[in-house]
């Protein structure tokens, strides 16, 4: 058992630009990990829908700068994160002298945030680094580039800068483990891995919404974020593939979620001829997301396989899976490596053989049954939060060099170490 040498109680700060709190599900669920585990926790952010300037929500303390205002390109990279690094500074001044903190939690993107932690490492602070995404590669991936440019090489050397200075290192898969490891350098018994995991909303029993399933049709579902990079273009040009090559019409579509991308997707379905069989809910309440995805009868994850999307391990694929709904998506190594056998694949981000895989589980009510069981396994086996907020805890008890816990469990390594060896 290791000495105890603890600080009274020990204070995370949390800086997280790309998101407000508690907007950010995963960081809503670490921070009350965190302080259930008798950590203070302070986190500073952008306004979102909350607009006040501080607050505290459970035993969390919330700061929130006023979001930067937006504009594609170089330009708007600039000035984004400059100005999100300079207020996070200022503020974070302001808990030093306020609350004290042990202790700087960088969640990303961007890595450039890491500067910060770098600057407080000089007075004895100590930095943990959350990848949340390959900055570079979400890059070229919004940007719909396929050859690194300035921008990318910069990001990169960030991220290196981030991954060998961090005292610990938090990857939310495998594959990003190791490329913190192995692009970045990264200490490899620093870096733990901390998976999405769906809470206790999506694990129990959930009514569908009624009103959805009165006319008797198969229900087509997708639930998350709309933006470049997530593929839900593929998802409505598959729509249009069962409308006009399958000749189908016993099926509606609801789409769950907002983004920069959603007034383009809404303009593309228009234009291919599916806007009328589409309901789009926009941003709802997260309490509501199990309904809606209780009344689906298939859900799509049409992130297409690249160099991003190929390290993300999606959310909304695991809350699908703990609500025992089978799922149509791509072939990337992460989707594999998650899903496993409760999926069907779609190879080579094509959209006929997308619409292909839908047609197969729509005209199989029996496979759609056993899918979603098998998902539920897979969840209940390691993959809900619960199991992933251990490996955290894990993390912060031997930064401070805390005994280790007895509650402590390897679960969550367990279900994927024995698929590490898959080829995608």
């Amino acid at each position: 058992m290791k000495t105890v040498n603890r600080i009274a109680r020990p204070r995370i700060l949390m800086l997280l630009e790309n998101e407000s709190f508690p907007d950010d599900n995963r960081v809503l669920l670490e921070a009350e990990s965190l302080v259930q585990a008798d950590y203070e926790v302070t986190v500073i952010c952008p306004t979102g829908k909350s607009k006040k300037w501080s607050e505290k929500i459970g035993g969390t303390h919330v700061y929130r700068y006023p979001k930067p205002f937006e504009f594609s390109g170089f330009l708007g990279y600039v000035w984004e994160y400059g100005y999100s690094l300079v207020m996070m500074f200022i503020y974070s001044w302001y808990v030093l002298l306020r609350r004290g903190f042990d202790v700087v939690h960088v969640h990303t993107p961007p890595d450039l945030t890491a500067i910060l932690a770098i600057f407080y490492q000089l007075f004895g602070k100590k930095f943990v680094f959350d990848l949340h995404d390959l900055s570079p590669e979400l890059y070229l991936a919004r940007g719909a580039k396929d050859q690194p440019n300035t921008v990318y090489r910069i990001l990169r050397y960030f991220e290196r800068l981030a991954c060998t200075r961090a005292d610990r290192l938090i990857a939310t898969n495998e594959t990003q483990k190791g490329v913190q490891i192995n692009r970045c350098g990264a200490n490899p018994a620093h870096c733990y891995v901390v998976r999405n995991g769906p809470n206790e909303f999506f694990l129990n029993h959930v009514e569908p919404i009624t009103e959805l399933r009165q006319d008797g049709k198969l229900i087509l579902g997708y639930v998350g974020v709309i933006g470049i990079q997530d593929g839900v273009d593929y998802f409505i040009r598959a729509l249009h593939e069962l409308k006009v090559t399958h000749a189908r019409d016993d099926f509606r579509v609801v789409i769950v979620g907002y983004g920069p991308a959603l007034a383009d997707l809404k303009s593309l379905a228009r234009e291919l001829g599916v806007f009328e069989l589409i309901h789009f809910t926009g941003m709802i309440p997260f309490p509501s997301v199990p309904a809606y995805i209780a009344s689906f009868d298939i859900c799509f994850t049409p992130d297409p396989s690249n160099a991003y999307n190929d390290s993300c391990t999606t959310i909304k694929t695991m809350e699908y899976m703990a609500l025992r709904k089978p799922t149509v998506c791509f072939r990337t190594r992460e989707n594999e490596l998650t899903a496993g056998e409760s999926a069907i694949y779609a190879n080579n981000n094509d959209i006929s053989d997308y619409a292909r895989a839908t047609v197969q589980l729509m005209n199989d009510p029996a496979l759609r049954s056993k899918l979603g069981q098998i998902g539920r396994e897979r969840v209940d086996n390691g993959l809900t939060w619960e199991h992933q907020s251990k490996q955290l805890i894990a993390l912060y008890d031997d930064l401070f060099d805390l005994p280790t816990r007895s509650t402590q469990s390897s679960a969550p390594v367990s279900i994927i170490k024995s698929e590490e060896s898959l080829e995608v």
